[in-house]
């Protein structure tokens, strides 16, 4: 199909040479050629007008279709980057709970401690280095 503008601009170039073709022989009647021409002129300005009001009318309705998908497009590049943070954000959360359990674990292993040396207050002497009952006599043995 033929672009409305090249096919304006062929209706303008046939009322031009028309004028150029009727002017040489009717020469000193520049009243008739006017009359002539002014009718075909009146069409082109009017056509213009026509191919006009199509295009503008094709662009709003491409506009009504395709507003709605792009406004789809924007929430799903906008979701994406939203989705992104959220991946770096677990990421350093999971980073955080990773070091907070090591923590929890350390904690755990001196509270065992501690409630061991409570229970053997005399075999936690010991491992810590030995004392002097550890280096001596049983006490018992008297």
């Amino acid at each position: 199909m033929a672009d409305p503008a090249d096919l304006l601009r062929a209706w303008q170039d046939v009322i031009r040479q028309l004028g150029s073709a009727l002017t040489t022989p009717l020469a000193g009647q520049s009243e008739l050629v006017n009359q002539l021409l002014g009718p075909l002129q009146r069409q082109a300005e009017l056509l213009e007008q026509t191919v006009q009001r199509q295009l503008d009318f094709e662009r709003e309705i491409l506009g009504r279709v395709l507003g709605p998908a792009n406004v789809m497009l924007e929430m799903l590049e906008q979701t994406s980057s939203a989705m992104h943070a959220q991946a770096t954000a677990f990421d350093a959360a999971a980073g955080s709970f990773k070091r907070a359990a090591e923590m929890l674990e350390l904690q755990a292993s001196l509270l065992e401690q501690v409630h061991r040396s409570l229970r053997d207050p005399v075999g936690a002497l010991r491992s810590a280095g030995g004392t002097a009952a550890g280096r001596g006599a049983p006490a018992d043995e008297s």
